[in-house]
């Protein structure tokens, strides 16, 4: 017998409590990113560099999003909306960061988790991945290609791909 769908939610980091495991999810998520980039490193103590999150925890125009599970905190997205800096200016929104910890992967968490997020927004997209991480390449295909029906195009950059659609 199958186990049930867990609950999961992606939901806007609202509060001391939210914002507080947004910012011990990050360093998870950029140590994730290392393995595919030589962007990120640690610095002399420990703290990995750079970090954008405060930054994104500040802008009027980005949105921090809270992946729970079953009301664990479990993950996060970040959603930029014009006008954000770093962001093609020919679309409404633009998915910088997602991440789902590793107890929660290959469960359908991120699946559910990304499609309430691009749903959450309405608009034209920009969804930049390291072009070598893989697994990230195949997951945002798959998930971008379900929301639209196979409506996405691909743009090669450097050192990235960027997946463009509308929701």
């Amino acid at each position: 017998m199958d186990a049930p769908e867990p609950t999961v939610e992606a939901t806007p980091a609202a509060g001391d409590r939210d914002l507080a495991a947004l910012r011990r999810l990050y360093p998870l998520y950029l140590h994730d990113l290392s393995a595919y980039t030589e962007h990120y490193t640690l610095d002399a103590d420990a703290n990995w560099q750079p970090s954008y999150l405060e930054d994104w925890l500040t802008r009027p125009t980005s949105h921090s999003l809270l992946i729970r599970v079953e009301g664990h905190p479990a993950g996060f997205a970040l959603v930029a909306e014009q006008p954000f800096p770093h962001m093609p200016q020919d679309v409404d929104f633009h998915l910088a960061e997602f991440f789902v910890a590793r107890p929660y992967r290959r469960r359908g968490v991120g699946r559910t988790a990304g499609l309430a997020t691009l749903r959450a927004f309405t608009g034209s997209w920009n969804l930049s991945v390291i072009d070598r991480n893989l697994p990230a390449l195949a997951f945002w295909r798959a998930v971008a290609g379900e929301l639209t029906g196979g409506s996405t195009t691909e743009v090669v950059g450097v050192g990235d791909l960027s997946l463009r659609f509308a929701t």
